[in-house]
């Protein structure tokens, strides 16, 4: 019997949490759910764990490959799915018990090829803190020109909009038909190539489905990591988000994706740098080196083209605020806001 749903879970380093992403995935209501672990060269002892859950559980598969990165590991994962839908979940979260029953019933209803759900966020104790920005309403997406302006409201929120997004671009909170994705050859790009992998899939998914629905529920426990900023700052990332906004303009030129995409593709360029920026002057490297990363970003010719087309007067004043210190190369200015923002 083919199985309703694929439940993809890469695993890297999570022993602590492993056993409660997997027992929440067989506490699911939905019957028929096949669990797919994919052990990424883990260093710790989740390799055992996941053999033993295979032993016991014959609905559950383990992959063990070597380690390239989450995107890869979720490719392993569709290499081997047979569910009629499948689904990730990050091994370090876990998800409520009716959700895939939920997503899988609405998808049967109305024959979609993908059903996005909200999100949650949890301390790294699972302590609840709030849920991600998510559409308050049931809505299906049943054409083109409706499947587009979902796509373009996953990239980024118009210009003078206060949230950077309507939707979340995660791949965790999504049921995919698999024969899509198998149909149109769909893979996940190595976050080590470029950076928000779910985003690019997303888009290739979304351009390619013929209906879509989105639930206003919130079923998926993303865990919060307090790792500090100065221990995960990347130098070169500026790089990998020029690369990120070059590809995803490529990308939906080819796929076909028109009507004022490029003015959300800047705006998701403008945040990921804001953010990245911020992340910089909150580190904890050299004042020499904030300055100099800081001042290389603000001075890149990439921006030439984008403070020439996009709307400035719109945006929210926060962030009208920081982009003017941005085009302008106002250090202290930038430090300040980025303290603020802290």
């Amino acid at each position: 019997m083919i199985p309703k749903v694929s439940v993809i879970v890469p695993i890297y380093n999570v022993e602590k949490y492993l056993d409660q992403c997997v027992q929440a995935l067989l506490a699911q209501t939905l019957s028929d759910i096949e669990i797919i672990l994919i052990d990424d060269e883990s260093p710790d002892n989740c390799p055992k764990i996941c053999d033993d859950y295979a032993a016991q559980y014959p609905n559950i598969k383990v992959i063990h490959k070597k380690n390239a990165g989450l995107g890869m590991a979720c490719n392993s994962g569709l290499d081997v799915a047979t569910g009629e839908y499948v689904a990730f979940c990050d091994s370090d979260d876990y998800v409520d018990s009716d959700m895939y029953m939920t997503m899988y019933n609405v998808a049967q209803k109305y024959t979609c090829d993908a059903v996005f759900t909200g999100l949650k966020r949890i301390t790294m104790a699972g302590i609840p803190t709030g849920t991600v920005t998510h559409q308050k309403e049931f809505k299906l997406y049943k054409n083109k020109n409706e499947i587009h302006t979902l796509l373009k409201d996953l990239i980024a929120s118009d210009p003078y909009a206060r949230e950077e997004r309507a939707i979340q671009v995660s791949a965790k909170v999504v049921l995919y038909r698999r024969n899509l994705i198998e149909k149109k050859h769909l893979r996940f790009v190595s976050e080590r190539i470029l950076p928000s992998e779910d985003l690019l899939f997303n888009v290739d998914v979304l351009a390619n489905s013929n209906i879509v629905c989105v639930l206003p529920q919130t079923f998926y426990n993303y865990r919060t990591n307090p790792i500090s900023i100065s221990h995960t700052i990347k130098k070169d990332k500026f790089s990998l988000f020029k690369q990120l906004y070059i590809e995803i303009t490529d990308r939906c030129h080819r796929l076909g994706v028109e009507d004022n995409v490029q003015l959300r593709i800047q705006r998701m360029f403008l945040g990921y740098t804001r953010n990245y920026i911020c992340n910089i002057l909150n580190s904890s490297i050299t004042n020499i080196e904030k300055k100099q990363i800081t001042s290389s970003i603000c001075k890149d010719g990439i921006w030439k083209p984008i403070w020439k087309t996009y709307p400035l007067s719109v945006m929210p004043l926060p962030h009208r605020i920081f982009t003017f210190a941005m085009r302008h190369n106002f250090y202290s200015l930038l430090l300040v806001l980025a303290k603020i923002k802290k």
